[in-house]
């Protein structure tokens, strides 16, 4: 087995091919596969060495994709492939399980935890240059104590031990929910952002993807379905923002219904830098 130390997510690009070769070299050979392929190759794969191991014997787990191939908001063959491996009970130690999942996958391959994600480090292999991967146990949020009926999220600890708890199921019911009701605009608007984003010179880091999705999420779907085309929506979604009051503008919620986007947590952002983002992207 081999366990690598804790690092940051990021790869080092002298080590690892860039996620656009491995992409390239599997269209290639596969022909020309969309993502929903490089989603279900990834959880195969992963399930797979995941057998290979006894140590996780009775353990009740799902795994699933999330983020922008899940997602359709991807713009491009280096757009990681984000996996969620969760445990199915929420009353288990999370460290626990993220060890014993370090240990089975340690004997396939060499691997490594970053800042939130388990990566494999197996040069020239999909689990190894495209996959992300989040281990999590089940979180379930009541409406009211005693209730019967609840929401299924995910917990899990950063690099720091800070506690998340998110949603990536309710995240992608309501992404395609809403771009069913504005006739495909949101997630078009989502990749358009993204473009503009990279055009604007602004770093990942700075403005994540995840909240500049939740941000067009909140613009109302009026906004969207009002525009005569696709750039037109992205433009309305950016003046609605930047024209959104002070206090509804605080009080936005995640894409997931569930969390809400601004805030001192480890998954949320201040508003008045997300402001800034959105006018530099506005001028771009």
């Amino acid at each position: 087995m081999v366990v690598r130390a804790p690092v940051g997510c990021g790869r080092p690009a002298g080590r690892w091919r860039t996620n656009r070769a491995i992409a390239d070299e599997l269209a290639a050979v596969r022909g020309a596969q969309d993502d929903a392929f490089l989603v279900e190759q990834a959880k195969a794969q992963l399930r797979a060495a995941l057998g290979r191991s006894p140590l996780l014997d009775g353990c009740d787990y799902e795994v699933f994709g999330q983020g922008s191939r899940v997602n359709d908001t991807s713009v491009g063959a280096a757009s990681d492939i984000d996996l969620v491996l969760m445990l199915k009970n929420p009353d288990a130690s999370w460290a626990g399980f993220r060890d014993h999942v370090l240990a089975t996958l340690g004997e396939s391959f060499p691997v490594h935890m970053g800042r939130r994600c388990l990566n494999v480090d197996e040069p020239g292999t999909l689990l190894g240059e495209m996959v992300d991967v989040l281990v999590a146990t089940e979180h379930r949020r009541y409406p009211v104590r005693g209730a019967g009926a609840y929401q299924q999220g995910v917990f899990f600890r950063d690099h720091d031990g800070r506690p998340i708890v998110n949603f990536p199921k309710q995240h992608r019911r309501n992404g395609d929910a809403k771009d069913v009701r504005t006739g495909g605009r949101f997630k078009a608007a989502v990749r358009t952002i993204k473009r503009v984003r990279a055009l604007a010179g602004l770093d990942h880091a700075a403005a994540p993807s995840y909240l500049l999705e939740c941000l067009l999420y909140a613009v109302p779907d009026h906004v969207y379905r009002a525009a005569a085309s696709f750039p037109d929506a992205y433009r309305g979604a950016l003046g609605w923002l930047r024209r959104c009051d002070r206090e509804t503008f605080a009080e936005l919620r995640c894409q997931n219904g569930m969390n809400r986007l601004f805030g001192a947590g480890p998954d949320q952002w201040d508003p008045a830098g997300a402001g800034r983002i959105i006018d530099v992207l506005h001028e771009s």
